[in-house]
């Protein structure tokens, strides 16, 4: 009696057990903490994606009398308003837009998807490949992106107002132009490096994967490479990818942050929470206008939370306990 060839797509393919399967988003949705960060995300994008439409004031509106500056939260400006008297709310919307725009960029350009097939291929093909791809990880990750960023401000500061003055005059951008400037270069250090993460975790499931028998059965019947790679590696490393993009996605939104914060990332007058918080800093500020530095930083907190959590809940579901034991 001739015996069926076993199911090699199928079974590379259910990542998760038969009987889990249909169960996933259910069993997330047990998961409290999870729900609660997803339920946040979801105020906190749809704040940014609709901000011209929910601002209740236009954020770039100054309004520099005594009375109108650093207020506190009231009727008409719910949380207060900052230094030149611009409401607070309407720029922690546009503030909320800036980081959506800079991840979703980030992402599109290539930071995991470089680490997602780089990491294929050290697990897979092992030798010099895998040898290569973490000598330079680790020579990439070992670059402080701070530090670069400062050497590029200060080595092309010149050429670099003579571009945003040039896309001014010369393109439709407009007034923009410096911060579409300071977007491509926070851009362009920062999608260089951050793969190195993404690649050393689908790297160690790779190389877990790579030594199952459907694998071995695949390369024995002169499967290619690339075939391999994508239909049947791919699928395996799929759920711990998406796993370590979750939790990226709140490291890449707090790189700009952090250097706007310092003066080297988005430039006024563009909303940024970087901006913002620096803004409401110091011990002065803090006590006369807490509102300035806790409006501005809450959001941040909770965004970083939230992905890290929707982390770990996945964590959980695709690796069980009895799994990962």
């Amino acid at each position: 009696m001739a015996v069926a060839a076993p199911d090699l797509a199928a079974e590379s393919i259910s990542w998760l057990p038969q009987r889990r399967r249909f169960t996933f988003l259910r069993d997330l949705a047990r998961r409290k903490i999870a729900v609660i960060g997803i339920v946040y995300l979801a105020v906190f994008y749809s704040a940014g994606i609709f901000a011209p439409w929910l601002a209740p004031q236009d954020p770039n509106k100054q309004e520099l009398s005594v009375q109108a500056r650093t207020q506190g939260p009231s009727s008409e400006h719910y949380l207060g308003t900052d230094a030149l008297g611009r409401d607070l709310a309407s720029r922690i919307m546009y503030s909320a837009r800036t980081t959506i725009i800079f991840t979703v960029v980030v992402i599109l350009g290539g930071s995991h998807f470089i680490g997602l097939g780089l990491g294929l291929l050290a697990g897979y093909r092992g030798g010099w490949v895998d040898t290569t791809i973490l000598r330079v990880g680790e020579v990439l990750g070992g670059i402080p992106t701070l530090i670069l960023m400062l050497a590029v401000s200060a080595a092309f500061r010149s050429r670099i107002s003579d571009l945003s003055f040039w896309l001014r005059e010369h393109t439709w951008l407009g007034a923009d132009a410096k911060t579409f400037v300071s977007f491509a270069i926070i851009i362009a250090v920062t999608v260089p490096f951050s793969w190195v993460g993404s690649a050393r975790i689908v790297r160690g499931q790779a190389l877990s994967i790579r030594e199952r028998d459907y694998i071995t059965a695949a390369e024995s019947i002169g499967c290619s490479t690339w075939r391999v790679v994508w239909y049947h590696l791919f699928p395996g490393v799929l759920p711990l990818w998406l796993v370590g993009v979750s939790g990226g996605m709140a490291a890449i939104a707090l790189t700009e942050v952090g250097l706007t914060f310092l003066g080297l990332g988005i430039v006024p007058p563009t909303a940024s929470f970087g901006s913002l918080i620096n803004e409401g800093t110091g011990i002065r500020a803090f006590e006369s206008h807490p509102h300035l530095l806790l409006a501005s930083a809450i959001p941040v907190i909770l965004f970083s939370y939230a992905w890290n959590m929707i982390g770990d809940a996945l964590v959980d579901l695709v690796q069980p306990k009895q799994q990962r034991r």
